[in-house]
């Protein structure tokens, strides 16, 4: 089991999935942003609206975000 702040690699989550679905869904906002919480541990994805990504603080995304990136201890 995972510490929290710990970055290792253990695993991934293909997150690209439900984003799709969720900007998809008729019953999600067309201009509500996104709040993506991830360990870095992901897919490379593109989210085609305003987000922002939250991850442990000192681990990074397999990929430069566009959106903004939050950290949390």
């Amino acid at each position: 089991m995972q510490k929290p702040g710990d970055c290792s690699k253990s695993g991934g989550t293909v997150l690209a999935p439900g984003v799709r679905k969720l900007v998809e869904d008729p019953d999600f906002p067309t201009n509500g942003p996104i709040l993506i919480i991830t360990d870095g541990d992901c897919d490379v994805f593109t989210v085609p609206r305003d987000h922002a990504f939250l991850v442990p603080k000192g681990c990074q995304l397999p990929f430069r975000p566009k959106g903004d990136l939050f950290e949390m201890s």
